[in-house]
This record gives structure tokens, sequence and C-alpha cells, in this order.
């Protein structure tokens, strides 16, 4: 039985990438988003101006607290993606699961009624001490929270500087040649617009409570089609070498020693499947076509 959300709408991680563009989309419906961010400052930056912004560390209950006064539902768009390393060991961990805790913590206590969950396409339980098995754990945190609640998880998204086609247009600039990545790995990227669609849909309905949605495309392409849909948005050509997975995480275990390095071993497990669902998942649970990757990306490049 689907009811419109009664309350006010909290982004929690809101300075992020999906959490900016969902402000700037709620913001645009006229309804008001409380933006709660570790770093207001920084986030302000982003956000869209006028933006309802409060301080919020996941790790703080307090602060958490304090920022979720008066909300009906979060949204949770706080962690870690997997293209950046660690920074001590244990950070995923410590984020993701532990900062969830004390978040579903803190909205029982301010009597949030439901959480909407930004996760990825695929999440599974993964090895222990995976950077899966924190984002898994997550979602298990979230499902047993005793508070309503939905999962989102597209696969790789593209639009305005995502961080995957963004991460390849670098290597394509640094590099003679681009390494292929998992052999015959299949996407189905997600534009960064039909995400927040969904996400927004979600906020205002129950309708998709007590269930984790697969998210993708219309297309799915191998990584090696998508490196080339890169390159041509960049014009930047260069040779495509196959870079098998034990090799890959050899160097990426040598490259974690420098402070921003290209690969790090979270991006390698989500090589470990094909990262596709259903082509008609948006349309058969949202109800519009989504934005087909080579369209958007002849007609507007790596940022529209």
């Amino acid at each position: 039985m689907s009811r419109n959300s009664p309350g006010p709408i909290a982004i929690v991680g809101a300075g992020g990438f999906v959490g900016r563009h969902l402000a700037a989309r709620l913001q645009r419906d006229g309804l008001a988003p409380r933006c709660i961010a570790r770093d207001p400052a920084r986030a302000a930056a982003v956000l869209p101006a006028g933006a309802d912004l409060r301080a919020g560390e996941l790790l703080d209950g307090a602060s958490l607290a304090a920022a979720l006064e008066g909300v009906d539902a979060i949204v949770h768009c706080a962690a870690i993606t997997a293209d950046r390393k660690e920074r001590y060991p244990g950070e995923y961990r410590r984020v993701h699961v532990d900062g969830t805790r004390t978040l579903v913590d803190a909205a029982r206590a301010r009597s949030v009624s439901r959480i909407v969950l930004m996760n990825g396409l695929g999440t599974r339980p993964g090895k222990a001490g995976s950077y899966m098995r924190t984002r898994w754990e997550m979602g298990e945190t979230v499902r047993q929270s005793g508070l309503g609640w939905v999962a989102l998880q597209p696969s790789v998204l593209f639009g305005d500087g995502a961080a995957f086609p963004a991460a390849f247009a670098r290597l394509s600039r640094q590099l003679p040649v681009m390494p292929v990545l998992g052999g015959g790995t299949r996407l189905q990227p997600l534009w960064i617009e039909d995400l927040v669609t969904c996400l927004a849909m979600a906020c205002a309905t129950t309708r998709w409570d007590g269930r984790a949605i697969d998210l993708g495309g219309p297309e799915q392409l191998t990584f090696s089609e998508m490196l080339d849909l890169i390159m041509d948005a960049t014009g930047r050509r260069r040779p495509k070498v196959p870079l098998p997975l034990p090799i890959a995480r050899v160097q990426a275990r040598l490259m974690s020693v420098l402070p921003n390095p290209p690969l790090v071993p979270a991006t390698l497990e989500l090589f470990d499947f094909d990262n596709v669902t259903e082509l008609d998942a948006v349309p058969r649970n949202f109800g519009f076509q989504p934005r087909g990757v080579r369209e958007h990306l002849r007609e507007h490049g790596l940022d529209g």
C-alpha cells in the first residue's frame, strides 16, 4: 500500500556525487531536502544555493541525531566508492557497517520512519574482509533496522563527472595503452539523472519498501566496449591491452602506497561478475525509459 511521505527528507552524504544530484532534483521539485554532510563548507560548494545544510558525521551519533530532528525519511548516500583506497586499514568497514549502524540508531532515536539506501548492483556477501562484504553488511544493517526501507542498486553510473568514466578518461591521458580488465565483464551503465529520478520516486512512496532493486540502463556493454566509448568521448585513442585480474590485483596492491592510486583492489572486486540486470529494470519498476550511454556520450561527452 503506497502513501506519500508525510515529512521532511534528509540526504546523508549530500556532498557526494549521488547526494548532490538528488539534492538538486528534490529542491527543483520544491521538497527542500535537509542536506547532511561531514564537511558542510565543502558540501556547500556543490549543493544548490539555499540548501538546508547541516553537519553530520556518519560515525558521530550525536551529530546525526541533531541533524535528523523532525525528519521522516533518510536517503543514505554516505559510502566510500570502490575507486578510492582506504585511508587506514578497516576504513571501508568502519564507514559502511559501523557508520550505518550509528545512522540507524540515530534514526530510531528521532523516530525516522524510512531509509532509502544507495548501494551497488549485485551486492553480495563477498569474502571476509572484502570491500563487497562491507557493502553487503551495510545493506543488511538497513534491512534489519526495523524501519521501512528500500535499497536501489545501480550498475556503473555516467554523466556529470561520474567516477567510473572519469577514472578511465584520466588513464587515457596518463598511459600509452588502456588496460582491459576482467576479459568480457559486462556493464549496464545508468545515467545519474535517471538514478536520481528513481531515488526521488522511492522517497515519495512506500510502494517499493522491503526490496533491494538492481538498476541498469537500456544497454549492456563489455568493459572493452565501454572503454571505446570513453576514449571516443575524450578524443584520445589508445591501444587496448588485456590485463588479467590476477596480474591487476598484484599491481593494485603495489600501487596502494600511492596517495591516489589509479587502481585499487576494491575496484577489481566489481569485475568478478557481470554488473548487469534485466534490460527493462527501470521501466518495469519505475515506469520510464532510461537514457542510453552511447547516445549520451555522443551528444554530451562525459559531463552532461
